[in-house]
Order: C-alpha cells, then sequence, then structure tokens
C-alpha cells in the first residue's frame, strides 16, 4: 500500500529510529541477497510505475536527509556546498516537509542506490 499511495500523488516517508547498533541500517537496507524494506519498496514502485506506463507517466523525486541530534542534515546536497539550516514546516495544505533539500529525479531503483 505505500507504493500504490506513492503512486497516487503522496510523498511517502520510510523511518527508522532507534540507538546506535539497533539494526536500523540492516532493516532498511539488509544484504544484497535479502534487501531492507526501503529497497524492496523501491524495486516495488518502479516496477508498478513500468506497467502502467502506457497509462500515466509518472516522475519520482528523492530526497535524503539525516536527522542527529535534531539537525537536520541533506544527504545529497553537493560535496562542498554550504551548510544551511534546514527545519520542518507545514505547507499550506497541513503537510510536513524540509524545505531547501535537495531533490533528484530517478528513472529506476539503480539510481536511488547510486545516491545512497
Amino acid at each position: 500500500e505505500l507504493v500504490i499511495s506513492v503512486l497516487d500523488g503522496y510523498n511517502v516517508c520510510i523511518f527508522a529510529y532507534g540507538q546506535t547498533g539497533s539494526g536500523k541500517t540492516f532493516t532498511m537496507t539488509g544484504p544484497l541477497k535479502d534487501r531492507g524494506c526501503n529497497l524492496k519498496a523501491l524495486t516495488d514502485l518502479f516496477a508498478r510505475s513500468k506497467q502502467r506506463r502506457s497509462e500515466i507517466r509518472d516522475t519520482i523525486t528523492v530526497t535524503v536527509i539525516e536527522v542527529y541530534n535534531e539537525q537536520i542534515r541533506d544527504l545529497l546536497a553537493p560535496p562542498g556546498a554550504p551548510i544551511k539550516k534546514l527545519e520542518v514546516r507545514r505547507n499550506e495544505y497541513g503537510n510536513n516537509h524540509v524545505p531547501g533539500l535537495t531533490t533528484v529525479t530517478v528513472q529506476g531503483d539503480h539510481e536511488v542506490l547510486e545516491l545512497m
């Protein structure tokens, strides 16, 4: 249902929270032979987008952040770019977002993996 929501136009966030060493990265990414939840969702997302390409052309974009010690960091910002103070804001529709993030348009899960 997460993937369907993305294709219906909703913003989706897959979020892992926990102390250091608790398995967040393993759960989210997993090893190559047993992909984690975010990589499985990406594979499904691009497969479903391809299936409906004759009816609808999807544009899929990615942002990646890290929240650590209450600081938000843009993980896709170009190297050497000035560090911006990023904050969670509420838009006119009542949705939370982080303005000023680097957004990258992607065509497949392989491109997302390259970004990570």
